[in-house]
């Protein structure tokens, strides 16, 4: 005879492992008890063109897949292993001789494991006393040539067969290669690792082709504030911010900040940029309509230094004193670039008010820095717009708990 209280028991192991039952509505269907408990790894790359804050929305995207995953017993066994910081794209020449850097360079990992089990590259290799990783299947993910097929965009992928592709980082080996046509959001990806169930490790090359589950949600949020920035380029921040802009608190009011995007984005969209005048004329414009009484102008750039001299002038003429952090040549060896433009990052954020450059990654990260800050709308989501024609506002994403 059966009891209520086995009835119970029987019904609480049943829950606790549903996905032991095949479910049209879930992503993984097993048709057995036998639980592994081996832990397992995901690895991605991003196209090398992507920039350093793309990257970042990319791990974002990996890093809710798997925090996404942890109250699944059969997801709940995958990390992900972060991929170093080779040589970018935008970096300059000379830091192009480093060596790939790990995460905790610009990130506090503790910061990023208190919300996704994740784990430096190197230490993977230590804990593992291996030279190098092993990859089961390494998935090459393209774009369908059509994303509107039908006039509907309809997330969707197709094995393309083997493949070959050349991995960057030498301290990977891979077993296979299989080229996919994917398109839809980082989710659907469970399917492909669902293909190969005994597989200990799979990655992903162009990371940054699965599309965010949700953007903005407050999960998409709760990750964005883990990504707490290392404390030597916090201190650096903090110290040229306290030193010459006399900011001694959170939220500055002794300052606006600018990222001016020039160079190759201002060639490829000079539609969407300003002239030296221009540029000059609207940070006055803003300074005067919102009362700032402030003359101090923070400046992050990568112009060339005539152009950069240029808007000087303009500024000083209308009496404003310029700044713009420039790293000693130990700083630039301590820091690297993308450390540099971390420490730009943090002093922009804290500003009175913060002006733009249109769908730039550089400006979107800086305002998700302002939104966990607490800065209200008006100060933070303000753009260049071109000498003449339309601008177009832009996108207002708001923190969410």
């Amino acid at each position: 005879m059966i009891t209520l209280g086995a009835l119970i028991c029987l019904f609480t192991l049943a829950s606790a492992f549903d996905d032991t039952f095949c479910d049209k509505d879930k992503v993984l269907c097993h048709g057995n008890f036998d639980i592994d408990f081996t832990v397992k790894h995901i690895l991605y790359d991003v196209n090398p063109p992507e920039g350093f804050n793309l990257r970042r929305d990319v791990y974002m995207r990996f890093a809710i897949m798997l925090a996404k995953a942890k109250t699944n017993y059969v997801k709940n066994k995958w990390r992900l292993i972060l991929p170093p910081w080779d040589n970018m794209y935008h970096w300059k020449a000379s830091t192009q001789t480093s060596k790939p850097l790990p995460w905790r360079h610009f990130f506090d990992v503790n910061a990023l494991q208190s919300f996704a089990p994740v784990v430096e590259f190197d230490e993977y290799l230590e804990n593992t006393k291996s030279d190098y990783v092993k990859v089961d299947h390494l998935y090459v993910l393209q774009n369908f040539e059509n994303p509107f097929e039908n006039g509907v965009f309809e997330e969707k992928y197709k094995v393309v067969g083997n493949c070959v592709y050349n991995v960057s980082n030498d301290k990977i080996r891979v077993k296979e290669v299989i080229c996919v046509k994917f398109q839809g959001k980082i989710s659907k990806l469970w399917e492909l690792i669902a293909s190969n169930p005994k597989d200990t490790s799979v990655m992903f090359a162009h990371g940054e082709i699965p599309l965010h589950d949700s953007y903005g949600d407050g999960l998409y949020w709760s990750c964005r504030k883990s990504m707490v920035f290392s404390d030597p380029l916090v201190e650096a921040a903090t110290k040229y911010m306290t030193d010459k802009l006399k900011c001694y608190m959170k939220m500055c009011t002794s300052y606006i900040s600018i990222h001016w995007r020039r160079q190759d984005f201002a060639r490829s969209r000079s539609k969407d940029v300003p002239s030296v005048t221009g540029t000059a004329k609207q940070i006055d414009d803003i300074v005067r309509n919102t009362n700032l009484d402030l003359n101090e102008v923070f400046i992050a750039t990568d112009a060339d230094q005539s152009e950069l001299q240029l808007l000087k002038t303009e500024l000083k003429n209308m009496g404003y004193m310029v700044y713009y952090y420039t790293p000693t040549a130990d700083e630039i060896q301590r820091y690297k670039d993308g450390g540099i433009a971390i420490i730009e990052q943090i002093i922009c954020s804290h500003a009175a008010t913060f002006i733009g450059t249109h769908e730039s990654t550089f400006t979107y990260r800086i305002q998700e820095e302002r939104e966990l800050l607490g800065f209200r709308t008006y100060t933070t989501f303000n753009r260049f717009c071109p000498d003449k024609g339309e601008c177009e506002r832009p996108s207002v994403w708001k923190f969410v708990e």
